[in-house]
């Protein structure tokens, strides 16, 4: 067996002066053509949402991830990076520095990459916690852009893999994840959100609330794709491995 049931949600905004609000459906999850698409998994890097990051990553990430591998659907990891582009002169390296006080390629620099294409360095900003590392089967593609899509290999892989529909997690929500989601479904791929798997970047007053991960859930379900919870998507490759 090598398809289940998925219990999703998506949102009814009808163009007229009422909507139906949150909707609850079943779709089919195939092993065959469905891929789990991590996005920048390591974290966001703010001090204030770390105690949340990491509780997202533990008690929803890695139970994602190892339910996938156990049935078999591909995990593909999609990380920022820092190639010799001079990337600082971009827009978004100008974006970076002026809001973030972030230099892309200081920040962006490893030690376990060919310094001739990309930058060498220690940085720690994009390492993946060793829990959710990748295993030897996963995939690994690195992104230098806000969506995994853009200028990478993600596309051309999805489609040797004859993936249709990608379950997605990460971070963050309102940036890198969103843009990967958003591109993922203009290309036609069926976008699944495990909306307990991410977090947006937060104001300070909205931590505690997560309103704005909230906001741009709801987003999701009307705009993008489905949202289902990870249990639900864990107990679904649990009834296929059954």
């Amino acid at each position: 067996m090598t398809t289940g049931n998925l219990n999703v949600r998506y949102y009814k905004l009808y163009l007229h002066n009422y909507n139906l609000g949150p909707t609850e459906d079943c779709i089919d999850l195939d092993t065959t053509d469905t891929a789990l698409l991590a996005v920048d998994v390591g974290g966001m890097g703010h001090s204030m949402m770390l105690e949340k990051e990491n509780e997202v990553i533990s008690e929803h990430i890695l139970p994602t991830m190892n339910a996938a591998r156990r049935v078999g659907i591909p995990v593909v990891y999609v990380n920022n990076s820092a190639p010799k582009i001079e990337i600082q002169r971009s827009e978004l390296g100008k974006i970076s520095e002026r809001s973030h006080d972030l230099l892309w390629e200081e920040w962006g620099s490893e030690d376990t990459v060919d310094p001739k294409e990309y930058v060498y360095g220690n940085s720690k900003a994009l390492k993946i916690p060793t829990l959710i590392e990748p295993q030897s089967k996963d995939y690994f593609l690195r992104k230098h852009s806000y969506s995994g899509f853009f200028d990478t290999r993600l596309d051309g892989l999805l489609r040797n893999l004859g993936i249709k529909t990608l379950i997605c997690v990460g971070f963050s929500l309102d940036v890198c994840l969103h843009s990967t989601m958003i591109d993922a479904m203009n290309l036609n791929y069926q976008v699944v959100l495990l909306r307990d798997a991410t977090l947006a970047q937060e104001l300070p007053d909205d931590v505690e609330d997560l309103s704005f991960t909230k906001r741009l859930i709801t987003l999701t379900e009307y705009a993008i794709g489905y949202t289902a919870s990870s249990q639900s998507f864990i107990s679904a490759c649990s009834r296929i491995s059954d």
